[in-house]
């Protein structure tokens, strides 16, 4: 075991100890192996150092395997969640990280459509406060939190994506505080499964599968029971496996019969999920990510919300890290919003590698030579 610097990690290191925030929550457990994302994020987080095992030791330890991993559940009840809500400090963090990503300007860069960003800044934060004031609420946000931090991220980002759908579709504040409530809180159920399964890094046995799948069912047993949750809201966690042709899960439901709300949390949760790096996949690109909703309208989506999304969706949201085809890095400045694929970059570094010490900007509607092939979510600071 040694205590490695955050900048000197890479990818397969395995952590010797948990990663505990200021609150001391538990972000990453032991015998967590980090991935790029990870070890981006600790970064974005200000996580100085960690202790990692030495390589020899991890390939020879027994966590690795995913198996043995399930051994240390071997005394976990789902109870043991029920409890994570006596957590104030973490109930608080976690409100604290939602309405701070709704006022933030990346959220507002989000919105591909100028005529909604006023609106979004306005309603997405409102509702999202509303949310978190409901203790019921804010009590699952923290079991979320502390269940899994990057689970968490990525229910805030699905319910981001989702509010920026149901203002296109021009709902009133009362449709899109239950599709928000619905979108921060679809993946709830999972905090209900042991952890071994939430968090494995390699392939589920047939039995396993079979248990994720409860997570739909228990996070709508959870939401039913919320006082001021809808039942509409609920849906989103029951329903948002859900697929048009009826391929999706726990019904197998088609077409109208799987509700709007849920349909739109799910269309968000896999957009979110494609432009993430998993275990056995790199992130898809924004444009793939594009290309491969669109080839699900009429089949794992109606078309017609997968239209919607595409148009008011923004690629390439502001502060954005993105890597030219000319080899040059930038930081997203601007989208002209009705070619938010080809948004405004300030360059940071040259294609050699070279820090720019005075960086300019390349307005990629005037370069049609050069394209974005690369996109990650950081600070300007890490280009």
């Amino acid at each position: 075991m040694r205590e490695t610097a955050v900048q000197e990690l890479s990818a397969g290191d395995v952590l010797a100890r948990p990663v505990r925030g200021k609150n001391g929550v538990v972000m990453l457990e032991a015998g967590t192996q980090l991935t790029e994302q990870y070890i981006r994020r600790l970064r974005n987080l200000g996580v100085a150092s960690v202790c990692v095992d030495r390589k020899e030791e991890a390939a020879t330890a027994p966590v690795r395997t995913g198996r043995a991993v399930g051994l240390r559940d071997a005394n976990w009840k789902e109870s043991d969640a029920e409890n994570l809500k006596d957590n104030d400090a973490a109930r608080k963090m976690a409100c604290e990280y939602a309405v701070k990503m709704a006022m933030s300007e990346q959220a507002i860069g989000r919105v591909a459509v100028g005529m909604l960003e006023d609106r979004f800044r306005r309603q997405f934060r409102t509702v999202m406060t509303e949310i978190v004031a409901q203790r019921e609420i804010a009590e699952e946000l923290g079991v979320l939190l502390q269940t899994d931090r990057f689970l968490f991220d990525h229910s805030l980002q699905v319910a981001l994506l989702s509010c920026v759908v149901g203002l296109a579709k021009s709902y009133d504040m009362a449709r899109l505080y239950d599709l928000t409530v619905g979108a921060l809180l679809f993946d709830i159920g999972m905090t209900r499964l042991p952890p071994a399964i939430v968090k494995s890094k390699l392939q589920l046995t047939s039995l396993e599968r079979k248990e994720l799948k409860q997570h739909t069912v228990k996070g709508f047993e959870i939401l039913s029971r919320l006082p001021g949750v809808s039942a509409a809201s609920a849906k989103c966690a029951l329903l948002h496996h859900e697929r048009y042709r009826g391929s999706g899960y726990p019904f197998g439901v088609k077409h109208n019969d799987i509700p709007e709300y849920a349909q739109i949390v799910g269309l968000a949760d896999m957009y979110d999920a494609l432009i993430s790096p998993r275990h056995h996949r790199k992130a898809f690109t924004f444009g793939e990510a594009m290309e491969y909703l669109f080839a699900a309208g009429n089949y794992d989506f109606d078309l017609d919300l997968v239209q919607v999304f595409l148009r008011n969706v923004s690629m390439y949201p502001v502060s954005l890290v993105v890597k030219l085809s000319s080899g040059q890095t930038g930081v997203v400045a601007d989208v002209e919003h009705s070619m938010s694929h080809r948004p405004i970059i300030r360059i940071v570094r040259e294609a050699n590698g070279a820090k720019v010490q005075r960086p300019y900007e390349i307005d990629l509607r005037n370069y049609r030579d050069l394209v974005i092939v690369q996109a990650a979510m950081e600070e300007h600071e890490n280009a």
